[in-house]
């Protein structure tokens, strides 16, 4: 009698979605767009707890791979234990689901789509009581259908394999296992490796290859998804036995970890006190990148390894795209040490920096790169040029270039101390309530975030900037509590005022105190600053559509060492945009490749496609799921695009090369 009424209970769950929480009080997950839904999906989040005596939270920080990334023998295993049919239903397998009827809730019936949905939606329906099971699967088969029409086939099936949990919170999705049990990248997974992961899913810690208790069972488990995979035509015999052979080939790579602290850290504090109650956990989809956050990490490291940062000196830097995103952020030298989030709680002096609002209050008011400023004091040796003296008349461009005081002092007074502070507020920038013409030298205080933000608003054409950690906040019932994902555009620079300003910015890294940024065959702009007494070094500026910012101060009482902008923080940026731009490049180029290597079965119907388990029909380990889904899916644009046009291919490419590991 009970399975009976679970069974009604179930039927009428799925012809109708939760009304728990009215749908009028706040927009449904389901109700973004499709593009939108696609970017959370590849999107890390971070899990927030309110807690009576505070919160509890943690990042879920997958290494996100692009379908054409994840080997063709992963895509088929996971399928293959998963739900065979998941190519052929439509998010909900109606012949599992006659199962559940027949057997149970017991029986499972999820489809992949499903299971994305219970993992990454519906984590408040996770009881295990009738009840809760009975809501969570109406919910599932409800949206499922909605989920995998608006995803597609392939995207969908990376995002599975992206989201799913391999064993902790630490092994996130494909890539990170791959690195953890492996240690190698899931492109050179073999077709066993690829079994033994697939059959994890189920049970994690029960199938886990490393441990003694559980070696045996998890090497039973891929000899049964090897058998699956034959059964239904994806490999041949011969195959499934030379896999067995073959077994785990361990690689040499480390295990891939980030600190995602200080981040998880400023979402908390920022977002989470105005959309999460006390007692409930909400998901907070958020804009981390772990390759970029990687590197950025690896970078400092070198850096310090190198006593190129001296050890009087912390150090914060942001990176972010021209929508104010933020990839990646580093909270201090030694977070383990000192959790002290420097990228936003530490207000410093940021030195020649804060000459960026005078650049473009010069342009505003008429005057170029080329225009004609005057390098000389004020008074007897104010303001300074330290080293360089006094050129008397020069370019505006090498005055910036060269960071001459005196001219920017001058140029602030003959345009006006108000007009220059107006811009710089309208930049982002606060230079104080009565700022005099000093306040382009950077004698005010600010933090990474707001100067970061600042460079963003000319690295992106000229709007307004709105840094963000966030791109949308959801229940545990899928309800969107708030949503960043359609950030508005507002124009805070003149048009006529960009490349000018670019090109300044563009000297400064060619010939000027910005040379150690220069990326080579990458363009790069910037500006370095250095305060008083050298207590404060800083490099701003973007290459290919990521901005940088870099701070490093010296810690208060500390003594030894000094550091200026053009130095560890121009190296800095030197080296993490190199590396981005050349991973960005690499991942590109494979896309490009894939997608010239792929069959032209566009428009191929439905029963000329081969079919499985049919002899020569079958295709081998080798040929492409594509070929599969050619009829249903549409190539979408990459999610990741910033909205605001930017020079180049999408920003947040990247790839390690096996041994050569650009991390």
């Amino acid at each position: 009698m009970r399975r009976a009424v679970g069974l009604v209970l179930l039927c009428s769950a799925a012809l109708a979605p939760s009304t728990r929480v009215n749908a009028a009080e706040a927009p449904s997950f389901w109700d973004l767009k499709p593009a939108q839904l696609r970017l959370l999906v590849a999107s890390s989040q971070v899990m927030v707890t309110r807690t009576t005596s505070g919160w509890d939270a943690y990042c879920r920080c997958p290494v996100v791979l692009k379908p054409h990334e994840i080997p063709e023998a992963m895509k088929k295993a996971i399928i293959a234990v998963e739900d065979r049919r998941y190519m052929d239903h439509g998010g909900v397998d109606l012949i599992a689901l006659a199962a559940v009827f027949r057997g149970g809730l017991s029986r499972g019936g999820s489809t992949i789509p499903m299971q994305l949905l219970k993992n990454l939606v519906f984590h408040d329906l996770q009881g295990r009581d009738l009840l809760s099971k009975i809501e969570r699967k109406g919910s599932e088969v409800w949206h499922a259908g909605t989920f995998d029409g608006a995803v597609g086939k392939q995207e969908l099936l990376a995002a599975y394999l992206n989201q799913i949990e391999f064993g902790g919170r630490e092994i996130v999705g494909l890539y990170r296992a791959s690195r953890h049990y492996f240690r190698k990248e899931p492109k050179d997974l073999n077709l066993y490796e690829a079994a033994l992961l697939a059959g994890m899913v189920q049970a994690p810690a029960r199938f886990n290859p490393l441990k003694e208790t559980t070696r045996e069972r998890a090497n039973e488990r891929a000899r049964i998804v090897l058998d699956l995979m034959v059964q239904q035509g994806c490999i041949s015999k011969a195959e499934r036995i030379r896999a067995e052979q073959i077994g785990i080939r361990p690689g040499l790579l480390p295990e891939f970890k980030i600190q995602a602290q200080p981040f998880t850290e400023w979402v908390v504090q920022t977002w989470a006190p105005r959309f999460v109650k006390e007692g409930e956990t909400v998901r907070v989809f958020v804009t981390l990148e772990p390759r970029f956050q990687r590197l950025a990490e690896k970078h400092l490291t070198e850096l310090l390894n190198e006593g190129a940062v001296p050890l009087a000196y912390e150090a914060g830097a942001v990176m972010m795209t021209g929508d104010g995103r933020v990839r990646a952020m580093i909270g201090g030298v030694d977070w383990s040490r000192r959790q002290f989030n420097a990228a936003v709680k530490t207000n410093v002096q940021p030195g020649s920096t804060a000459k960026l609002p005078l650049l473009v209050a010069a342009c505003e008011a008429g005057r170029g790169p080329q225009s004609r400023v005057i390098d000389l004091p004020i008074t007897a040796s104010w303001p300074s040029n330290g080293h360089l003296g006094y050129k008397g008349e020069t370019t505006l461009q090498e005055a910036f270039a060269s960071s001459r005081n005196a001219a920017a002092v001058r140029l602030t007074q003959e345009l006006g101390v108000k007009r220059v502070a107006e811009v710089s507020r309208r930049l982002g920038i606060e230079p104080g309530l009565d700022p005099d013409a000093g306040f382009v030298l950077g004698s005010f205080s600010t933090n990474v975030m707001s100067m970061t933000a600042a460079y963003a608003s000319v690295a992106n054409g000229g709007y307004r900037v709105a840094p963000t950690g966030v791109l949308a906040v959801v229940d545990g019932r899928g309800q969107v509590r708030a949503s960043f994902l359609e950030p508005i555009k507002t124009r805070i620079i003149p048009q006529r005022c960009i490349e000018p300003t670019r090109q300044v910015l563009r000297e400064v890294v060619r010939t000027g105190t910005g040379q150690h940024a220069a990326l080579g065959r990458w363009a790069s702009y910037g500006k370095t600053g250095t305060s008083t007494g050298y207590a404060d070094a800083w490099f701003l500026g973007w290459s290919e559509g990521r901005v940088l910012g870099i701070w490093m101060g010296k810690r208060r009482d500390a003594e030894g060492g000094s550091l200026a902008g053009k130095g560890a923080p121009a190296d800095y940026f030197r080296r993490v945009s190199i590396s981005a731009n050349a991973m960005m490049d690499y991942r590109a180029a494979q896309e490009r490749n894939k997608g010239l290597s792929q069959p032209a079965t566009a428009g191929v119907a439905r029963s000329n496609r081969p079919k499985l388990g049919r002899g020569p029909e079958r295709p081998s380990i080798h040929a492409s799921l594509s070929r599969r889904t050619a009829r249903r899916d549409v190539v979408h644009p990459d999610p990741h695009l910033p909205f605001l046009p930017m020079k180049g291919p999408g920003p947040w490419s990247s790839e390690e090369d096996g041994l050569y590991e650009l991390w």
